[in-house]
């Protein structure tokens, strides 16, 4: 069943992108998980059943492997550090102080949560996932540069950042009386490598096969989009049947393909797109369904803890990161800002923690990162325009500065 759901869904990405509901859901994240708590509501008044905990965690899975494989096809993860050095600090040096501030804060400040359940939640909540208004730098004078990095940021952060989080998951699980304790860690490092190693080989042949059927057709516009997408769908599928993880593989795949393809860069711009239309708002009506009645149990400290790490911790780190006198000032502060806060694919992979047996404190690492998502995607939405605006009129001034001291 839950296959034939997903085989439907992939079938309908295209024709729900284009839709008028799914960009105003996609620009509205936080009433669509106000829509998805409603409809979480009505279920409990008329005593509805609920579906499955497995099939919520499959339908995670396979929309965080989507979310992961278009935020990697985006990327040359090699050239990531020359042409955008402010995603490359973000990725590399703030995401990784975000996690540790994040995980250090959860295990002081929540009795409830032990370390490997703090690292889970730090790790959660540092995949992020464009809950910022992105639209809003598009339309607005803002620089090249500036622009570049909004959009490369949250990509690589989810494409590199989703291996952590498998392991992170794995980390925080608790094995059989009759198995070793480092065995479902184990088991999840060897999943991760072999997701790796597979998916970069199926991302090379989809590659390969594009630049084939270029040089047969002599059309410009091959079909590489189409065959990485096929790469992608059948790592997800077949990846457990040789012992990979399924949303590594599929992330994987977009890794290798965004490194290696000749593919026009519309290509790369259609499954974002794609993407941000179709999957985000279904992620985020699912999660306001699925987990934002959890918020009901969260006492003062969860709540002090979830308003701090998406404010204090997120910003902080970030601002340290983006030193540099390459950058001015009013840049390094609206990037510190505009951007990190936790979004769809904290959501997705929270969901996929749901109904697991074995996960250590499993209610309070669901109700924090629950209550941490929300607040963090009320944040990035309140915020976004007006610092945009204040950003614009900054670097206004600040080039007339420059001009008058030249």
């Amino acid at each position: 069943m839950g296959w034939l759901a997903l085989i439907a869904a992939l079938a309908a990405i295209p024709a729900i992108s284009s839709s008028r509901l799914a960009r105003r859901a996609a620009a509205a994240p936080a009433l669509t998980i106000c829509a998805g708590a409603g409809l979480a509501i009505l279920f409990g008044l008329l005593k509805l059943p609920e579906p499955p905990a497995d099939f919520i965690a499959f339908a995670a899975k396979a929309g965080l492997a989507m979310l992961g494989f278009a935020s990697a096809a985006q990327l040359r993860v090699s050239k990531l550090a020359r042409q955008c050095p402010s995603s490359f600090r973000l990725t590399c040096g703030g995401a990784p102080l975000y996690f540790v501030a994040c995980s250090l804060a959860a295990f002081i400040m929540l009795p409830a949560l032990s370390i490997p359940s703090a690292m889970l939640v730090g790790g959660a909540l540092m995949l992020n996932g464009a809950a910022f208004d992105r639209r809003a730098v598009i339309d607005t004078p803002a620089p090249s540069g500036i622009k570049t990095a909004v959009r490369n940021e949250s990509a690589a952060i989810i494409a590199l950042g989703i291996p952590l989080a498998a392991l992170l998951a794995a980390n925080a699980t608790v094995s059989t009386p009759d198995e070793p304790a480092l065995l479902p860690l184990f088991q999840s490092s060897l999943a991760v490598l072999k997701g790796f190693a597979y998916g970069g080989l199926a991302g090379l042949a989809a590659s390969f096969a594009g630049a084939v059927y270029r040089r047969r057709t002599m059309q410009q516009r091959a079909l590489d989009g189409q065959f990485v997408i096929l790469a992608a769908v059948a790592m997800f599928a077949l990846g457990p049947a040789i012992g990979c993880d399924p949303i590594v593989a599929a992330t994987s795949v977009g890794l290798l393909w965004g490194e290696q393809t000749s593919a026009a860069s519309t290509t790369r711009l259609r499954i974002r797109r794609y993407v941000d239309r179709a999957v985000t708002p279904i992620a985020y009506f699912a999660f306001g369904a699925v987990l934002a009645p959890r918020i009901l149990q969260a006492d003062m400290l969860a709540i002090v803890f979830a308003l701090a790490a998406v404010s204090v911790m997120r910003a902080g780190p970030r601002l340290a990161i983006l030193q540099t006198p390459m950058l001015p000032k009013e840049s390094q502060m609206f990037l510190a800002w505009f951007g990190g806060a936790p979004g769809a694919a904290s959501a997705l992979f929270v969901m996929t923690l749901v109904g697991n047996p074995a996960l250590i404190d499993a209610d309070a690492v669901l109700m924090t990162t629950t209550l941490a998502i929300l607040f963090g995607v009320a944040a990035a939405r309140l915020t976004s325009r007006p610092l945009m605006r204040l950003y614009v009129r900054q670097n206004a001034l600040a080039k007339r500065r420059r001009a008058w001291a030249g």
